[in-house]
């Protein structure tokens, strides 16, 4: 990706093509720091999380009435095997000691180990999120599976037919959606006193994160996922774009309920004219690098200062839950602090 282009002549664009390289190695190590430190972060002041083992006894053996998207789900005793067919639903799981049975990867092992924080992880693929596997989920033996609203709703009776379903509302969800999923998958499977520590956990590492932000001269960012054909802005009614605001930054992006992730052109870009941009793509030739080469872009303020991050998409956008949100919040505050300090 070509970033942070602060003027038309050549040896303004040859600095950046080196700042494009050195950004996309630093890229998964920023990603890999964020995860690493942000859990340090949430375990100050308590007990780290139990080891992650689908095999670990449920602390109680109750009934319990789970409440999702698509109605209430009443399991006779805590769930032991679950399948988790969102990716926030099995980093939640891993976070409260207990490894899925099954995860529809989309078939990125790799992905999945980053979730786990680099470790390996054991589990059945299940296909792609969008289009989950029924035959491998059955193959799995699930006593539950964890849908996603947007994904999944339409694919219900399937899923039910193969075992009790809790939808909950993860790719279209906010960041205190993900916490009320975090509680529903802990009462799941039967770790509540756990979920409500790691929480605690959560909210002290939040804090910190704020006070840190609340020293940064700059505070208007935007968050963006860069395709070869456009950019869509993670507004505040998104996961990613309520973390940002939770930790006192001030999000850019208009967006609603129905629709948090809206298309953003140049113009929008220019109108907003952010002090930072965290960029997110998997895409060899991103719209960005189209923009990079006009005055338009160069003119803004966040390239100017040289504020504009690439960042790993699975981490900003695609993992989403409690975890990332730490991992999100920590890398914002150390970039914008690297650079406020040169």
């Amino acid at each position: 990706m070509i970033i942070n282009v602060g003027s038309t002549e050549r040896t303004s664009q040859n600095e950046e093509v080196r700042r494009m390289n050195m950004n996309k190695k630093q890229n998964t190590i920023w990603a890999a720091a964020a995860l690493l430190g942000l859990g340090l972060l949430a375990g100050c002041g308590s007990d780290s999380k139990p080891a992650a083992s689908e095999a670990s006894a449920p602390v109680s053996g109750s009934a319990i009435r789970l409440t999702g998207t698509s109605g209430d789900v009443d399991l006779a005793k805590p769930a032991a095997r679950v399948a988790a067919l969102e990716w926030s639903f099995a980093g939640d799981l891993l976070a409260l000691g207990v490894t899925p049975v099954g995860i529809a990867d989309d078939g990125k092992a790799a992905a999945m180990r980053k979730l786990n924080g680099g470790q390996p992880l054991d589990y059945a693929p299940l296909g792609e999120r969008s289009a989950p596997d029924i035959e491998a989920i059955l193959a799995s033996a699930p006593d539950l599976i964890l849908g996603d609203t947007d994904r999944h709703t339409a694919i219900l009776d399937k899923l039910r037919a193969v075992a009790p379903t809790l939808i909950l509302n993860s790719r279209k969800g906010s960041y205190d959606d993900s916490l009320g999923d975090f509680r529903q998958i802990a009462a799941a499977v039967g770790r509540e006193a756990e979920g409500e520590a790691r929480l605690k956990q959560h909210a002290e590492a939040m804090e910190l994160l704020q006070a840190k932000a609340e020293k940064l001269p700059v505070r208007k960012v935007l968050i963006g996922v860069a395709r070869k054909d456009g950019l869509n802005a993670h507004s505040a009614f998104s996961y990613a774009g309520q973390v940002i605001q939770r930790i006192g930054l001030e999000n850019v992006a208009s967006g609603s309920e129905e629709e948090p992730y809206p298309e953003l052109g140049l113009e929008g870009i220019v109108e907003a004219d952010p002090d930072a941009i965290f960029i997110a793509t998997d895409d060899e030739m991103p719209i960005t690098d189209q923009w990079a080469k006009t005055s338009v872009w160069q003119g803004l303020r966040a390239v100017k200062a040289g504020r504009v991050y690439e960042v790993d998409r699975d981490v900003w956008t695609r993992f989403r839950g409690i975890t990332p949100a730490e991992s999100i919040a920590g890398e914002a505050i150390s970039r914008l602090e690297s650079v406020s300090s040169q």
